[in-house]
């Protein structure tokens, strides 16, 4: 194992103001009860320690994010997506910082620290500073609000025409958190914390942080091999005291006696760390289990509300596409009682149906009926802006087929003789001649009077 001894800092954006983290960084819920994770002793909770003073009125970590922007003299706007907080972990190698803690210098560490923090990221940003005492290795939380003042870089185009840039306080995380800065961070902090036995990690290491199934891969290992090699001592004590109880009788009694004390002593010592050990393991493998399960249902909750959401969304579009079918059939039905002329043929039969196989090359295919008696006929190379004004529903069926066929078009010669009986019905019988017109005999008052229903043309 290397005895080098890591000074260790880690950033990361925080979602909107971060008020998630302030949970577990607090150690309290938002309404104020306590909390503590599972890999948290709660006899040691009271070690813990917030080192920023909160402005008056404001009572926790995410309400400092907020009040810090309110009073930032910001002149944008802050966005929904913004970052509003930059969540910073500081603390180090474990032995080295445990070694800290013994030789009282933890204070003087958390000043170092709060310094370094001020002066990197200027101290009305760092607004909250949590000392953590009940996890394993002793480490800070430090809450940073990424407000900047310098103009905003970006890139110059060809061409492109120059604009002044509005300097002052504004809310950037991009420039925090930008690659050159962050090596700067490393290289800051790694020689503020170098007078208390800390190093800054080997530049353009390929190491990452372990993820928690790979970290209790590990300590398992770590576990399993300490418990192997104790083991081996307890053997090895063992065999000595064979040795010793051969020796009673052949030499100095007394001696003997204290040796195998010393040896039954050293083996009891020795299951007590295995036993400990044993405890430690299955401790870990226990709260592992935990974590998966909470990994779990945490994941299933949030299927089963995705779920819930879309068969949620899927009933109101449904219910919109509903309310949108019944207004438009509304709107139809007012266009009919207000625009009769535009729902008639100028035959005076119904019209069943309209048909445009093809748009950009269209040809009418129109059904038509009066009483019983259909009729079905076809207009090829139809006007192509006529067909288009139809595709756009700005004419209706009826106006189409008025324009491209005539009235006697419209129909059959059977249909045509049922129109012309309904309309000597509808007129009380045939027409009388007219006194001073020289005319007599009965005529057709239909659209095509006089005319003869030419043969259908195609």
């Amino acid at each position: 194992m290397s005895n080098i001894q890591y000074a260790v800092c880690h950033l990361q954006r925080g979602s909107g103001n971060d008020s998630g983290m302030s949970c577990h960084i607090e150690r309290k819920t938002a309404d104020g009860k306590v909390y503590t994770p599972d890999n948290a002793d709660k006899t040691r909770t009271h070690l813990n320690r917030e080192l920023i003073t909160f402005p008056n009125g404001v009572r926790n970590r995410t309400e400092a994010v907020q009040y810090r922007i309110d009073h930032a003299g910001l002149h944008r706007k802050v966005g929904k997506n913004q970052t509003k907080a930059v969540r910073i972990i500081l603390t180090g190698s474990h032995e080295q910082m445990m070694k800290i803690v013994q030789c009282g210098k933890l204070n003087k560490w958390t000043d170092a620290n709060l310094r370094w923090l001020k002066d990197t990221f200027g101290g009305d940003n760092v607004v909250s500073c949590v000392l953590h005492m009940d996890e394993k290795t002793p480490h800070l939380h430090a809450t940073v609000v990424p407000i900047v003042t310098g103009e905003r870089k970006r890139k110059s185009r060809e061409g492109e025409k120059k604009y002044r840039t509005q300097t002052g306080p504004r809310l950037s995380a991009d420039d925090v958190m930008g690659r050159a800065r962050l090596s700067t961070y490393q290289n800051t902090y790694a020689e503020a914390m170098r007078e208390f036995g800390l190093q800054r990690g080997v530049v353009g290491s390929t190491a990452r942080h372990q993820s928690n199934s790979e970290y209790y891969r590990q300590q398992m290992l770590q576990y399993e091999n300490d418990i192997a090699r104790l083991n081996a001592e307890v053997e090895k004590a063992n065999e000595g005291r064979s040795a010793l109880l051969s020796l009673f009788g052949k030499g100095d009694l007394s001696k003997a006696k204290k040796e195998l004390a010393d040896k039954d002593r050293l083996i009891a010592e020795l299951k007590e760390q295995i036993k400990a050990l044993q405890t430690e393991k299955a401790n870990l493998q226990e709260h592992h289990k935990k974590e998966l399960a909470k990994l779990r249902n945490g994941c299933q909750a949030e299927i089963d509300k995705a779920i819930k959401e879309a068969e949620s969304l899927r009933k109101t579009i449904l219910s919109k596409d509903a309310q949108i079918e019944r207004q438009s059939q509304r709107i139809a039905e007012l266009d009919r009682k207000a625009n009769p002329q535009r729902y008639r043929l100028t035959s005076g039969a119904e019209l069943v149906k309209v048909n445009i196989p093809n748009y950009n090359n269209p040809s009418l295919h129109i059904w038509t009926r009066v009483g019983e008696e259909r009729f079905d006929d076809v207009k090829f190379q139809i006007d192509y802006n006529l067909a288009q004004q139809h595709f756009n529903y700005e004419i209706t069926d009826e106006e189409l087929v008025n324009a491209v066929f005539e009235p006697q078009e419209q129909v059959s010669q059977a249909q045509a003789d049922l129109l012309d009986a309904a309309l000597i019905l509808a007129t009380g019988g045939p027409a009388q001649t007219h006194i001073g017109t020289g005319a007599g005999g009965s005529h057709s008052d239909l659209p095509w009077n006089g005319k003869k229903n030419p043969a259908r043309r195609r």
